[in-house]
């Protein structure tokens, strides 16, 4: 039997999802209640949440809307509140945007009651958002979004569920599990979405970023933490870890470009040397350039259970033993310029 057809499948962009947006917001209005009390009351615990206020606050009057000043989507809560919504899906913020949607926000509004209320919406995973918060935007996630449509699923008639919210309902969890597939798919089966939930998992057990990393090869999803810097007169250079999706390398920065082919070679010969002594098999890789790789792991750094299912805690272990050979490599460069 085919699946269903998910309006979601096609209406796939940003603009999609703010038209979206702005009609369940919209649906918050008190008039709306007669039409439809199930979604109404949906809607209003999504405004509710969005900006940030306790669930006995009564939703009088809602007026939405999209692209006011190029903001994504906004509305006009009770005649007290504008609402901001910066919506992002694959993309991030750029060009000081999010600061720029507040400033224009707080000038119309200046000679005004009405609260500014900033909010960031991202479905999918994202490696920071504090750049996000330091512009007084509040982050609405994935898990936040559906424990409203949860909410709504388990309490609605199935006569009186909404066919629209249902869609979307049914794609963000889709989408959820996609990005937690890491946990269920083998590490042959993982895709951009696997690796977005690794990374972001990785991050609650090593302060590291990632991003995608653009190249000639195609590009990659990468992670890169544990930097040390090495500054002298002779010498300037930063060393990191670096994973490359199924890869693990060792990369360089040098800071002077008459020095790069120097560098490399003076920090892979203190590397293999420290490798070599803690028994991790590596060997070189990567081209001359101001951030280069040095070397790669010749094994896989991902470590399994007895399902051949990804085994988060043993493959924190192995990356931080992998930081213990960069502590040591740094170690040994000190102690031999202060020879």
């Amino acid at each position: 039997m085919s699946k269903k057809p998910n309006l979601f499948n096609y209406a796939t962009s940003e603009l999609s999802q703010d038209a979206f947006l702005a009609w369940l917001i919209q649906w918050a209005d008190k008039d709306n209640k007669k039409n439809d009390s199930y979604l109404n009351a949906c809607a209003v615990s999504f405004v509710q949440e969005l900006l940030g206020k306790e669930s006995n606050l009564s939703i009088e009057t809602v007026k939405a809307g999209r692209q006011w000043n190029n903001i994504d989507v906004w509305a006009l809560i009770n005649n007290k509140y504008f609402l901001v919504i910066e919506d992002k899906k694959s993309t991030k913020e750029h060009s000081n945007q999010l600061i720029r949607y507040a400033d224009l926000s707080k000038e119309h509004y200046k000679n005004t009651n009405i609260e500014i209320v900033l909010v960031y919406f991202k479905m999918q995973e994202q490696s920071s958002f504090k750049f996000i918060e330091n512009s007084g935007f509040e982050v609405y996630n994935r898990n936040k979004m559906l424990n409203i449509l949860d909410n709504y699923y388990n309490n609605t008639p199935i006569l009186n569920q909404n066919n629209i919210l249902l869609d979307y309902y049914e794609n963000l969890k889709e989408l959820n599990y996609q990005i937690n597939s890491y946990n269920s798919l083998p590490l042959n089966k993982w895709d951009n979405y696997s690796w977005q939930g690794f990374y972001s998992k990785l991050q609650n057990y090593i302060n590291g970023h990632w991003n995608y990393v653009s190249n000639k090869g195609g590009g990659f999803l990468g992670f890169w933490w544990y930097h040390k810097r090495i500054k002298r007169e002779d010498l300037d250079i930063e060393f990191y870890l670096q994973l490359e999706q199924e890869k693990l390398t060792f990369k360089l920065i040098s800071f002077s470009e008459k020095q790069r082919r120097f560098s490399r070679d003076y920090y892979r010969n203190f590397l293999f040397k420290k490798a070599n002594e803690l028994n991790i098999r590596i060997s070189r890789f990567g081209r001359l350039g101001k951030h280069m790789g040095v070397a790669k792991l010749n094994y896989e750094y991902r470590l399994t259970d007895e399902n051949g299912l990804l085994d988060l805690g043993a493959t924190v272990d192995n990356l931080i033993g992998l930081m213990k050979l960069i502590d040591e490599t740094e170690k040994e460069i000190t102690a031999h310029n202060n020879v």
